[in-house]
């Protein structure tokens, strides 16, 4: 017994002087953890407090500089315009009421539009002191500046009519392409009205014009052209030529006779002058403008057959020199077998009323 009871008194003394250090290190560890948690809680709360003055101050200058930044420009763009503002144009309002944001666009909007209307005064010889060259650089910078901000000013600028026909022209030519044939008409129009002597525009209205069918309202504008010119011949053969298409060859000869051209020039107009006259049995007018034919140009032998074939119903004998003339000139084998047989017998009726 005595020896169990040394062997628990040793364990005893054993089991408690580890128990007693294990709960002072425990003690001494939770004093330290306290200690710490409330240090990082202090340096937190500095960070923090530290952060939001931070923010704070940025915040502040900001809204200092936008709100100073406004009434610095205007000061300056009153100076630049000043020298150029004309009392009687821009009007200063005498009050000025408290501005917010919808305000402040407002006006700078009037300002701007102020801007666009001011009018430079001409220096007079009264004015001593010359216009300073500094205000003008200004005023174009702030004319660019109003431009760039999708602002502009209206300038109204008087075209020469023959720049106006120009672009009615080209409007006229790319409607026409595209089919819009009335749009082309009006354009063709517009553009005749302020040149009427241009003779392209008018006879590419009148082509239209004849195209849809628009006869008379062809001839008319051809009408005008040779009414505008007296010794333009080509609207008068233009018209003579619609008037033939639309079987009114009488009508035609008529037109073509109230003028004479010289056939050298216009060897196309007297040759359908006399074919229109030979067609409607009028074969003086005929022989005659194959005799101006014959004069500007001799050695064309169809001019002689044409004299011929006119005179043949009015001058028999006159009728054979002219085929003679035309058969010394002409290589055609068939037409040369004509003239044969038509001398023959222009001949033959010669000798028969002998």
């Amino acid at each position: 017994m005595s020896v169990i009871n040394k062997v628990l008194k040793d364990l005893d003394r054993r089991g408690q002087q580890p128990f007693s250090k294990r709960a002072a290190s425990s003690a001494v560890e939770r004093r330290s953890s306290h200690r710490l948690a409330l240090w990082l809680l202090a340096l937190m709360l500095v960070i923090v407090l530290a952060l939001v003055i931070f923010w704070w101050q940025s915040r502040s200058e900001n809204t200092m500089t936008v709100t100073e930044s406004e009434p610095a420009e205007m000061p300056k763009l009153q100076e630049r315009v000043e020298p150029f503002i004309d009392t009687a144009v821009i009007e200063v309002p005498a009050e000025r009421t408290s501005r917010s944001e919808i305000d402040s666009q407002q006006s700078n909007e009037t300002e701007a539009q102020d801007l666009a209307s001011v009018t430079v005064p001409e220096a007079g010889p009264e004015k001593a002191e010359p216009v300073p060259e500094k205000p003008v650089v200004a005023a174009e910078e702030t004319e660019n500046e109003a431009q760039k901000g999708g602002e502009f000013s209206k300038h109204a600028v008087q075209l020469s009519p023959a720049e106006i026909s120009a672009q009615h022209i080209e409007k006229a030519q790319k409607a026409q392409q595209q089919g819009r044939l009335t749009s082309a008409e009006d354009h063709w129009r517009k553009a005749l009205a302020v040149t009427p002597e241009n003779k392209e525009v008018r006879k590419k209205l009148a082509a239209l014009q004849f195209g849809r069918n628009k006869v008379s309202q062809a001839l008319t504008t051809l009408e005008a052209g040779f009414k505008l010119n007296p010794n333009d011949f080509e609207f008068r053969l233009l018209s003579a030529r619609i008037l033939e298409k639309e079987a009114r060859p009488a009508a035609a000869l008529s037109l073509l006779k109230q003028a004479t051209p010289d056939a050298g020039a216009y060897p196309e107009y007297v040759q359908k002058q006399a074919l229109l006259a030979q067609s409607q049995g009028d074969y003086k007018t005929a022989a005659d403008a194959y005799q101006r034919l014959l004069e500007s140009e001799p050695a064309q032998g169809r001019w002689y057959l044409g004299k011929a074939v006119a005179q043949q119903e009015f001058a028999p004998e006159a009728a054979i020199a002219s085929y003679q003339e035309a058969l010394n000139r002409i290589q055609h084998r068939p037409t040369l077998d004509f003239i044969e047989q038509q001398i023959a017998s222009l001949q033959e009726t010669e000798a028969g009323e002998q």
